[in-house]
């Protein structure tokens, strides 16, 4: 693993983002592996939902093809495709677009990406920590996935969510 895995890097950031309502994408580009965004239009395309209604500012963080985390043999390691912050919350943010078993791999790497940053920064300072995995194929997730969600808040402090629509109070 890298000496200091820095989350906050500015070439993957937006800062202040004030919109209430805006929506993360991660094109399905393989072979070109470019970063989750951004978006305020193109709605068809969000991968997940922001409605901001606290009026504080969120500031974006690409995490997966731009926050540089390696496994000790130096490959890459697995990580989640975005983070939302500011002052009172961190969210991290998986996306998929997939029919089934979706979930599971999508919680691994949401788990992966949180041990990474709490090895690197103060969880405690955040008032509410959620993680999201998303699909735009199941954007009201059908079953319950109680167990391993009880399981993840204990794990990692972390409340976590199978839907696409990430909201601020």
């Amino acid at each position: 693993m890298e000496d200091v895995v820095d989350f906050f890097i500015p070439k993957c950031q937006v800062l202040g983002i004030m919109a209430e309502i805006f929506g993360i994408c991660d094109d399905d580009d393989k072979a070109e592996k470019t970063p989750a965004y951004v978006s305020f239009d193109n709605e068809e395309k969000w991968g997940a939902i922001i409605k901001n209604y606290s009026g504080k500012p969120l500031n974006f963080t690409a995490v997966d093809n731009c926050v540089v985390v390696r496994r000790e043999n130096d490959d890459m390691e697995n990580r989640c495709d975005a983070m939302l912050s500011n002052a009172d919350n961190l969210v991290f943010i998986e996306l998929k677009n997939e029919r089934q078993k979706w979930f599971p791999h999508a919680v691994e790497q949401l788990q992966k990406t949180i041990e990474v940053f709490k090895l690197y920064n103060d969880v405690s300072m955040y008032k509410r920590k959620r993680a999201f995995a998303c699909n735009v194929r199941h954007p009201n997730f059908a079953y319950s996935n109680k167990e391993m969600k009880q399981k993840f808040y204990q794990t990692n402090g972390f409340r976590l969510y199978d839907e696409m629509t990430i909201e601020f109070r």
